[in-house]
């Protein structure tokens, strides 16, 4: 459900489509006929993900938002701060992503403000006493809000300038964005269906991802069927006798829009809450987008965030996250040369295989 963090530089990326300045104005203008929200909240974007501070018995909490969680958590340090829920039992907590699972306890409700606003959290999950779990997420934050929030409310996030905008659920914003996606829910979990071909395959195939806003890199693939074709195919820049997994830049074809040198985690072994899915889609490609999370109309708006240029910027932060700290192999993907390669010769004698 987590991701942690394995770092290593890859460079900066630089641009994705095409745009003008009256498309710019264009924005500007449709932006006038907005619905009116119910909320409209600074973010911090860590990491990729968005996080914002909600006030709980009046103790201003660090809450990170994640489509892939189903219940929220909080950790230990709200109570260190001094938050005291009500607590109607004890519940399983489970973090599949690190392959643990901790016994905490289930609270009843929890009134969570900042100004005018107002949510009250129901049946989230508090651990009460293992700060492990906390460490080994890297949790840089005190609580997760989960698909309640998102079931609450459409959710509108700016990453480029640092807030959201929370609607009624069912607000009908596609006018206001370039591309919309259909969000298949399993129950409340979001997952989006696209038709491509990666480097490694031999054909295009349909892929079902989640849509993990708690997981900061772009993209993992949990299918034995892609770590089969990758590892036989390539050429590895980096091996590790340890490692458990592949990581490759690749370009990815993502409805309407294209990504160039998008690092792509393909897992050797599926787990078990991944066996229905071929993998997961990441807060880093949501990041470079001003994007609507749609649970009540199933659906996801982008428009991406444009540089001083007046084009759109694809920019990754330099670092590659496994879902598990996992290590990998390193490899990248040339053009297959043909079975039956043409031997070309000049007049000058000069040979050359085509």
């Amino acid at each position: 459900m987590k991701a942690l963090l394995n770092a290593m530089k890859v460079g900066w990326i630089v641009f994705l489509l095409s745009a003008t300045n009256p498309i710019l104005a264009f924005e500007t203008e449709r932006s006038k006929f907005r619905p009116p929200p119910i909320a409209k909240l600074p973010i911090s974007v860590i990491n990729n993900r968005i996080q914002v501070t909600l006030n709980a018995e009046g103790t201003p909490l660090t809450m990170l938002l994640d489509t892939g969680a189903t219940s929220s958590i909080f950790f230990p340090s709200a109570i260190e701060k001094g938050v005291t829920p009500d607590i109607s039992g004890e519940a399983k907590i489970s973090f599949p992503a690190i392959g643990k699972s901790v016994v905490g306890l289930r609270i009843k409700a929890l009134k969570l403000s900042s100004n005018d606003f107002t949510f009250i959290s129901q049946r989230g999950l508090l651990i009460s006493g293992d700060a492990a779990i906390a460490a080994e997420l890297e949790a840089e934050y005190d609580a997760i809000l989960g698909q309640e929030f998102f079931r609450a409310f459409t959710v509108e996030i700016d990453p480029e300038n640092k807030f959201i905008r929370l609607y009624e659920p069912g607000t009908n914003l596609k006018n206001f964005y370039d591309t919309s996606h259909r969000l298949y829910m399993e129950g409340h979990t979001p997952h989006i269906r696209f038709f491509s071909q990666l480097p490694w395959e031999p054909r295009p195939t349909s892929k079902a991802m989640l849509l993990d806003t708690g997981y900061p890199g772009s993209m993992v693939l949990w299918n034995k069927r892609h770590y089969r074709q990758a590892a036989s195919n390539g050429q590895i820049v980096e091996k590790r006798e340890d490692s458990s997994g592949i990581v490759s830049h690749i370009k990815l074809k993502f409805g309407d829009l294209e990504f160039e040198n998008i690092a792509v985690f393909i897992a050797r072994s599926v787990p078990y809450q991944s066996l229905k899915r071929d993998g997961l889609i990441g807060a880093s490609i949501l990041a470079q987008h001003r994007h609507v999370i749609d649970f009540a109309q199933a659906r996801l708006f982008m428009s991406p965030v444009y540089g001083s240029s007046g084009q759109p910027l694809q920019i990754i932060d330099g670092l590659i996250y496994t879902p598990n700290n996992e290590n990998f192999d390193l490899k990248t993907y040339y053009p297959k040369i043909p079975i039956h390669p043409t031997l070309v010769i000049y007049a000058t004698g000069k040979q050359e295989v085509k």
